[in-house]
Order: structure tokens, then C-alpha cells, then sequence
């Protein structure tokens, strides 16, 4: 394979390059929260000597000699919109007050021609999104963003000459080459954040995170997973009325928080004054005695505390996750007796309706304990399965819509948690009674779920 180069060049170097968009290119596709993330990165990093962005893929075209982008475009698009975004600022303060700011670079890939009314709705809304980021800081704090931005942050750029060897150069990375799952680069990112106070925790967290990581059985998720993917992850968006379908690499900022070493505002305050007192407790040498320790007091939709808590609290949620659902807590056990054996269990449908009602049920155990535990899983599973009884198909849209609030009939238990100050608050939600015309009437499988609601008292008989 002809690589060219295969550099780690700073952004203004890559910024001096002759880059095109090929027409292959799909639309560019980033939304708010991805942009958010990249200026919350650079801002967060703006005190190292260097800070690394990601790889750039590059084919130089032979005629024109411009670089053609083939893997990295939606980063670079929203970083020249981040350039572009302090160029204009620093204009704007400069021609009011005289001050001098740096001569601005050329930045080709604004020149571009976008045909795709989603590439243009996005560029125009994160250029506008930048531009009031940018806004908030002062004239010293966006020149050194700037300068820190062009000179500091860096990409790994490969540069092939070949378009066909580009491609296959980029499958092998995204494919045959296993590119990092958002826990390898969740993983990386809080051993980052692990303060030097903390570093004696640092080697068994990475234990107790690999060993979680470990499949029982091949080609079966791990632990981690399976609660961090469709427990964690959904109930952190669900809680707020967002979206949590698929939990990729561009989401791991759902599970990036604050740095107590590092942040003062008040709202941090709480983290670090609970982070102070359960070390305290651990520490006292009565704890040798009588083998007590406190656990950090988590929530799951609770901001993130970076580092070793963020290691601390997966840990905790996998532990909750095993008592409840797998060693089989008795109170659970008569749901999970027809859950386990029902015939239609193993449909695609099926188990993201199990998946809903776990979530439910960890959300509220993890909110109010055990009070009225037998009642309110009761609840959750009328809520869930009256999903699976009333659709002929469930598609994960169907569930990521309940557990959203976005849902027609089926939607609020998981946002009625997220308010209630009371269990009562929880009990007092309504689900819609069952009655033979809400049925599918090509529905199989799902006999066993009927009788519970009908044991239940949850169905209304049409006669």
C-alpha cells in the first residue's frame, strides 16, 4: 500500500493544505452535542503542550494535487468552523479597540459547495452554535484558545496516493483492525482524569474494568456492555427525555463529567464534599475492625465525577445489575419466572421489551431502595409489556420512544422516577388497562404475558 506520509501534523499545518471534499463523501452529520463535545475537549486540554484530536485520512489527487478527504471530514469541517469562529471574534473586538490578532488563515474548505441540504442545515447551525461559545469568552482568553488550537492540537494524518488503496487503507481501520469501542475510549479518557491524589486506585480500576470486559461466552457481550450500553447509557438520556437507541463513539460524552481537582463552581460542590467524606469514612482504622466501607452515594442520571469515581460507579451499577436481575432478587423472581420461560422471549422485539423493563426497575431500586419493590415492579412490567402485547412487531424505536417520554400511549414511567421525590409519587402512575382491542391479532408466543395481565387484573374483557 503507497502511504505517502504518515505524520502527526499540527491543525494549522493541516489547515495549510490543499483539501477537497470528494463527491462520495456522505453529509456532514454533526449535531450540537458532538460539537459541544470537541470545544469542551479543546477548552479542557488548552493547558497541555499538545493535545491529539484523531486520525485524518488523506488521498492525494495526482492532477490537481489536492488532498481529497476520505476518513475524517465531519472533525475537520467543524474545526475550520471553530477557527473560523475566533478569526471573526477577534475581528470584531480588534476593529473596535485597535488591538492587533493574528492574520488569519486561509480556510479552503469554507469555500466549499455543499449540495446536501443536511450538510448545509448542520454547517449552519454549528457555525452559529461556535460562534456564541466563542462569544461567552474574553478577547486574551480567544486568541490563546486560537493560538493553542492551530499550534498545540495535532491530528495523526496518513497520506496515500491511491483512491482505492485510501478505502481499502480505511476499512481496515474501521473494520479487519477492531477500531477502540466507546469503553476503550472511555477507559483511556478517565485514567487520564485519575488525579495524582489517586493514582494508588489507578491499577485496580483498570483490573476491575478488564475483568467486566471479559465475555463469558464468545461473541456475547460483557457485563460492561450490556449495563453500560442498554442500562446506563438509555436511562442517562432517557431520564431526560432524550433519545438512547445506540451507544457509539460519539456518545461517550454522556459519560464525561467534571474533574473535582480541577472545577469550582458550586454545583460541584455536593460531588466534592460526598468524594471527601466517603475517602474520610474508609480511611479511619476502625474500618479494619469492623469491615465497613461506604461506597460513593451514586445515582445513575447523576453528573459524571471523572476519574476514579466514573470506574467506581460502573462497578456499582454492574454489581446492582447482577443482584437484581441475575443472581435473581426474590422480590423479582415471580416476573422473572415468566420472563425467563416464555415461549417469544428470544425474539429481536422481545428483548428490547426486557431491556425497558429492567431499566425501569434498576432506576427506581437505584432511587428509593426496596420500598414497595413488589408493587412497583409490578408496574414496570405492565408498563413494558404492554408494548409487546399491543405491537405485532417491537423495533427499538418503539422502546427508545417509551423510555424517552416520546411514546403515544406507552410513555412517563421513566421520567416519573427521574421527578418523584416519593415512591408514592411512582405508584400513582397509570398504565393504561389491556382490553382485547388493544391485542395484536397476530400475536404469538406471548400467552404467558397475557395471563399475568389478566392475573393482575390489568385486562378489561370485551364481553
Amino acid at each position: 500500500m503507497a502511504i505517502i506520509n504518515k505524520d502527526v501534523i499540527a491543525v494549522k499545518g493541516i489547515m495549510d493544505m490543499a483539501l477537497a471534499i470528494p463527491d462520495y463523501q456522505r453529509p456532514y452529520k454533526w449535531q450540537a452535542e458532538h460539537v459541544n463535545q470537541l470545544f469542551d475537549d479543546v477548552m479542557h486540554h488548552s493547558e497541555q503542550a499538545a493535545y491529539r484530536l484523531g486520525t485524518l485520512v488523506l488521498c492525494r489527487e495526482q492532477h490537481s494535487g489536492k488532498f481529497d478527504i476520505v476518513d475524517g471530514q465531519q472533525r475537520l469541517l467543524t474545526l475550520t468552523l471553530f477557527i473560523d469562529a475566533l478569526y471573526r471574534e477577534l475581528a470584531l473586538t480588534s476593529s473596535a479597540t485597535s488591538r492587533s490578532t493574528p492574520r488569519p488563515l486561509k480556510l479552503g474548505l469554507l469555500s466549499t459547495q455543499f449540495s446536501s441540504p443536511e450538510s448545509i442545515k448542520n454547517l449552519s447551525h454549528n457555525a452559529a452554535l461556535l460562534q456564541s461559545r466563542v462569544r461567552r469568552l474574553t478577547f486574551d482568553e480567544q486568541n490563546k484558545l486560537l493560538g493553542f488550537l492551530l499550534g498545540q492540537c495535532e491530528l495523526i494524518c496518513i497520506t496515500l496516493d491511491n483512491l482505492s488503496e485510501a478505502f481499502q487503507f480505511f476499512d481496515s481501520q474501521n473494520a479487519r483492525g477492531k477500531p477502540l469501542a466507546p469503553y476503550d475510549l472511555l477507559k483511556a479518557y478517565h485514567l487520564r482524569e485519575i488525579g495524582i491524589q489517586d493514582k494508588h486506585a489507578e491499577a485496580g480500576c483498570v483490573e476491575a474494568w478488564e475483568l467486566a470486559a471479559t465475555s463469558v461466552e464468545n461473541n456475547q457481550p460483557s457485563q460492561l456492555q450490556v449495563v453500560m450500553s442498554h442500562h446506563l447509557y438509555r436511562l442517562r438520556r432517557w431520564a431526560r427525555g432524550r433519545s438512547g437507541r445506540t451507544f457509539t463513539n460519539q456518545e461517550i460524552g454522556v459519560f464525561k463529567g467534571v474533574n473535582l481537582a480541577n472545577t469550582v463552581f458550586p454545583f460541584v460542590d455536593r460531588f466534592r464534599a460526598a468524594n471527601y467524606a466517603v475517602d474520610l469514612y474508609n480511611a479511619d482504622p476502625a474500618r479494619q475492625w469492623d469491615l465497613n466501607q461506604r461506597h460513593f452515594p451514586f445515582q445513575i442520571d447523576q453528573i459524571m465525577v471523572n476519574g476514579r469515581r466514573f470506574f467506581e460507579y460502573i462497578h456499582y451499577y454492574i454489581a446492582l445489575h447482577h443482584r437484581l436481575f441475575v443472581q435473581v432478587h426474590p422480590v423479582l423472581q415471580p416476573v422473572l419466572e415468566v420472563l425467563n420461560h416464555y415461549p417469544g422471549k428470544h425474539r429481536t422485539g422481545d428483548g428490547y421489551v426486557r431491556n425497558l423493563f429492567e431499566c425501569a426497575v434498576l432506576f427506581y431500586v437505584d432511587k428509593f431502595g426496596e420500598h414497595s419493590l413488589e408493587q412497583v415492579v409490578w408496574l414496570c412490567f405492565f408498563w413494558s409489556y404492554r408494548i409487546r402485547l399491543t405491537h405485532h412487531t417491537v423495533q427499538l424505536i418503539t422502546v427508545d420512544n417509551a423510555g424517552s417520554g416520546q411514546g403515544k400511549f406507552d410513555a412517563g414511567l421513566i421520567q416519573v422516577i427521574a421527578n418523584a421525590l416519593h415512591p408514592k409519587e411512582v405508584l400513582s402512575f397509570m398504565v393504561p388497562m389491556l382490553s382485547a382491542n388493544d391485542l395484536d391479532g397476530n400475536q404469538t408466543q406471548v400467552e404467558d404475558l397475557l395471563e399475568c395481565f389478566k392475573a393482575k387484573r390489568y385486562f378489561i374483557d370485551a364481553q
